[in-house]
């Protein structure tokens, strides 16, 4: 193994973004909206052998609440979904499949890192989404994670059970409202070094 193999990944830098749709006359919804608890930005610093093997997890790095409103009188068919999403820039000529390389430290021979290393794992106390506690992945920026999926069956707040989207709020029903979002990535000795950026985006749409 030479000396650029086990530099790897000097620095991989995640900021993430929370995006809602929050439309200005919803259709079915009075209103859908995401409100980040904590955490907008996890530095990972690849610096030894055993974090290049074992990784670096970040728990609770980010908290996502969500509320929707019913209108008045209510919508049976007030629902929706979330889901998550990846952006690296591509604007600056980045491969859909690669974390934007913000500074390339030296000349590097192998390749720069892939959006696939990076690991979110999402849960709250109800275990409403499918994936809830299962670490996902992204290959690519045009990937979509749902994480409340739109089976088009409404299940009302209340109920602690898979797949809750009916209106609610974090602050009445936080079992179910309430998301903490884990990162994990194991990065191996396959990259250039240098520090590569990733922005992680959460949506949040009413789905009549």
């Amino acid at each position: 193994m030479n000396h650029n193999q086990i530099r790897g990944i000097s620095l991989l830098t995640i900021a993430i973004l929370i995006c809602t749709m929050q439309a200005k006359s919803q259709i079915v919804c009075a209103d859908v909206e995401i409100l980040p608890a904590s955490g907008e930005r996890a530095d990972f610093v690849f610096d030894s052998f055993s974090k290049y093997i074992s990784g670096i997890a970040f728990h609770g790095i980010a908290k996502v609440n969500v509320k929707v409103d019913d209108q008045l009188p209510p919508n049976p068919n007030c629902k929706w979904m979330l889901s998550m999403s990846v952006e690296n820039n591509p604007a600056s000529g980045t491969p859909a499949d690669e974390w934007e390389q913000l500074v390339n430290y030296g000349v590097g021979t192998l390749s720069p890192a892939k959006i696939e290393i990076l690991e979110v794992r999402v849960t709250n106390i109800c275990n409403t989404s499918p994936i809830d506690g299962v670490y996902q992945n992204f290959t690519q920026t045009t990937d979509i994670i749902e994480i409340i999926e739109n089976t088009g069956i409404r299940i009302d707040a209340g109920s602690c059970t898979t797949n809750v989207n009916g209106p609610g709020s974090y602050l009445m029903n936080y079992d179910e409202f309430h998301f903490q979002i884990d990162f994990r990535i194991i990065p191996g000795f396959d990259y250039d070094p240098g520090m590569y950026q990733l922005q992680l985006k959460f949506e949040l749409v009413e789905v009549p």
